[in-house]
């Protein structure tokens, strides 16, 4: 997808760029379908929702809707995990990261087809990533999918925060790229699906700051939230190259 796209909302799209998008058209999986036809005509309840929380979804389905799935291939990010199963390092921290190989490459796995590295979140003492111990099979890593916020306390005093946290990050000298809210599910070992917590998910641009910087960004956007009573959401931080609206 074209990373000008990730953070507009579908509402705001016209139908020629929704097939453009492979959103619409005749070979979209009809889930995806149904979801920006369920978006379009609810504007007012599901108007947040953004291209990039549609092309997690697409990512789950395939491409064309009308052809048998291609034959299994090893994938990147198996590729990724037999490597790092055979690094000695992997599982611990290493500095300047303050997180693992594992947690920073399988933190988001499952969200996209190219998910994005983990930087640094909250809640990382309080939420330890399940590190998976040598010889464990890839398919028992926890699979992620991206939803919407909806109906939470953080919609009703999102339009005070934002422009508050993006002050905030500027005056940290971060260079960000996209700033939305999110709610992962996960699948762990065949379990049923667990919602997690709401998440400000903040992308940084590439190669401009570093794991320490954001963590140490991180209390004033707490503090921001806590200040209108918002304080069971996480923050999480990113690299992404994403053009602002």
């Amino acid at each position: 997808m074209d990373p000008a796209y990730l953070n507009k909302k579908i509402v705001d799209l016209s139908d020629a760029e929704l097939i453009t998008l492979g959103f619409l058209g005749e070979n979209v999986a009809p889930d995806v379908k149904s979801i920006v036809d369920a978006v379009k005509a609810n504007p007012d309840r599901l108007g947040t929702v953004t291209c990039f929380m549609v092309d997690c979804l697409k990512s789950m389905y395939p491409q064309d809707a009308t052809q048998p799935p291609a034959s299994p291939t090893l994938s990147e990010a198996e590729t990724l995990y037999s490597e790092l199963n055979n690094d000695s390092d992997a599982r611990t921290v290493i500095a300047p990261d303050l997180i693992s190989k594992y947690e920073m490459n399988f933190w988001y796995h499952g969200v996209s087809g190219n998910p994005p590295k983990l930087m640094w979140r909250s809640d990382l003492e309080t939420n330890p990533f399940p590190i998976p111990p040598p010889g464990t099979n890839f398919f028992k890593i926890p699979t992620k999918a991206a939803r919407g916020v909806f109906k939470t306390p953080l919609n009703d005093v999102w339009d005070d925060v934002a422009p508050r946290i993006l002050a905030s990050m500027k005056a940290h000298g971060l260079k960000y790229s996209a700033l939305q809210t999110a709610r992962f599910s996960t699948v762990e070992d065949g379990k049923n699906e667990t919602l997690g917590p709401v998440v400000v998910w903040i992308a940084v641009h590439p190669n401009t700051t570093n794991a320490g910087a954001v963590r140490d960004a991180t209390p004033d956007i707490l503090h921001i939230l806590a200040d209108v009573q918002i304080t069971d959401v996480v923050v999480e931080w990113y690299e992404a190259s994403v053009v602002r609206l």
